[in-house]
């Protein structure tokens, strides 16, 4: 049954309008109830102090933190938490990572997203933004995501990286992003009870897919070689079995081999052509400089470039199309912003406060910890409930309404905390607020096309909060 997120524009009390609690009797991240709309389950959590600390149902050790400062405590806290929450030899990408080897691939990562290229990048972006704004607007009706939301952030860094930025191929990029977050981005939970290891059946199936993509493979091999090849293996192997592990989709994983590898090899090939310069606007030649200089390897930046592309633009597009459809639905607050477009940049924050694009995080406690006189034990799995957090009447007043004269909005934690705060955060605030800009400043109104159709997503384990699709008409 279609599911329609409606957040209330007027002031009442600091529950939503729409929460409905009596029928909950428990939460599980990944059950497509929860992930449809999971305000009702946040107002259940906070109806009752013991459950502060939540223990997860049907799990030995899984628990959820929902209030904001338990959440951003925990975001900072890491000598009680970790972010390797995949026990293998080394973590596949440096958001999975901790302590120095977090610091040693951040710290090149970072150099690409600093002020100075955000700065020398505007042209670029700008054009990205307005070419697909120009686009949506000359279609009159379209698919929101297909012309506008997916465009301008994948766009965006497939221009930066030098891969193909054509309407057809970003769409398909996108199409390949999800295959893969259907099988391999797990953060919260595990919903429909998942076996910890893949039935025969499954293992046939993903051999065969890997066999199927042979070729891929051995391109793959010929660029980093067998020390390379043995690199990637440490990365995916677990080592540790006693200990809970989020489970991927077992059944999704034949699908997801084909384009995770074609971007492996289509990042490898990339860095293999690039020059090695330092401070490079172009982010594969600082790439391939931090390599030379031994600082990161070949497979470590390969997988980093994977990771921002696949895992990287799906907050900017969801964060975008929110906001369309919110000021589809409010069309006095889209009169306001059009004649104080000043306040653009306020709606935008709100927009993430209340529709936190990424609903939750994972860390494991590296020892016992005790929260609120609860106890939660060692190597358990802890969900970072970032969009309860960012609605918590504690912190935000009247937290589940959207109000864009809040003073406090732009502390959300949408995009974490501490030393994993996203690192493209600067990025997303310019290519959102470019493109909202635009949209507002040449268009008179906004609407949803067949709204009562509008459905949530909940295919995907990665806390995303959007709508699978929104058809759009512009005035």
């Amino acid at each position: 049954m279609p599911v329609s997120i409606y957040i209330n524009m007027n002031k009442s009390s600091g529950r939503c309008p729409f929460h409905k609690t009596d029928s909950i009797t428990e939460f599980d991240a990944l059950d497509p109830e929860a992930r449809a709309n999971p305000y009702p389950f946040y107002d259940w959590l906070r109806n009752d102090p013991k459950k502060e600390v939540y223990k997860v149902p049907h799990e030995t050790d899984y628990y959820m933190l929902h209030r904001y400062e338990d959440v951003k405590n925990a975001f900072t806290d890491a000598e009680n938490f970790s972010s390797k929450i995949i026990p293998t030899h080394t973590a596949p990408f440096f958001a999975l990572m901790d302590g120095n080897d977090h610091k040693r691939i951040r710290s090149v990562v970072a150099t690409v997203f600093t002020s100075k290229n955000l700065e020398q990048w505007e042209p670029v972006i700008r054009k990205v933004v307005s070419n697909a704004t120009i686009n949506l607007l000359n279609t009159k009706e379209a698919e929101l995501f297909e012309v506008w939301a997916n465009i301008i952030p994948l766009g965006t860094l497939t221009a930066l990286f030098g891969l193909p930025h054509d309407i057809n191929s970003l769409n398909q990029l996108h199409r390949d992003a999800i295959a893969i977050n259907r099988a391999l981005f797990v953060t919260g939970g595990t919903g429909e009870r998942r076996s910890e290891e893949p039935s025969w059946g499954e293992k046939f199936a993903i051999s065969f897919s890997i066999i199927g993509n042979a070729g891929k493979l051995l391109r793959l091999r010929k660029m980093l070689g067998s020390q390379g090849m043995k690199e990637l293996h440490r990365m995916v192997r677990i080592t540790d079995k006693t200990i809970s592990t989020p489970r991927p989709n077992f059944k999704a994983i034949p699908s997801s081999v084909g384009p995770m590898l074609k971007l492996m090899v289509a990042f490898a090939e990339k860095l293999t052509a690039a020059q090695p310069l330092e401070n490079s606007k172009n982010p594969l030649e600082t790439f391939k400089f931090h390599i030379t200089k031994g600082a990161v390897s070949f497979a470590e930046m390969m997988m980093a470039g994977a990771f921002i592309l696949f895992a990287g633009y799906e907050t900017t597009s969801s964060l975008l199309s929110n906001c369309f459809v919110h000021l589809a639905r409010n069309p006095e607050l889209f009169t306001e912003l059009k004649n104080d477009p000043s306040k653009i940049e306020l709606f935008m924050e709100e927009s993430l406060r209340v529709y936190t694009p990424v609903g939750r995080f994972l860390r494991r406690t590296k020892k016992e910890v005790i929260i609120n006189g609860q106890t939660i034990p060692k190597d358990a799995i802890v969900i970072l409930m970032s969009g309860a957090a960012n609605t918590d009447p504690d912190k935000f007043e009247n937290g589940c309404e959207f109000d864009i004269n809040r003073t406090n909005a732009s502390q959300h934690l949408s995009f974490g905390k501490g030393s994993h705060f996203c690192i493209g955060a600067p990025l997303a605030r310019m290519q959102v607020l470019m493109a909202l800009n635009v949209l507002i400043a040449q268009t008179s109104a906004v609407h949803i096309v067949n709204e009562n159709e509008l459905i949530m997503v909940t295919d995907r384990d990665n806390g995303i909060l959007r709508y699978e699709k929104v058809n759009v008409k512009i005035s």
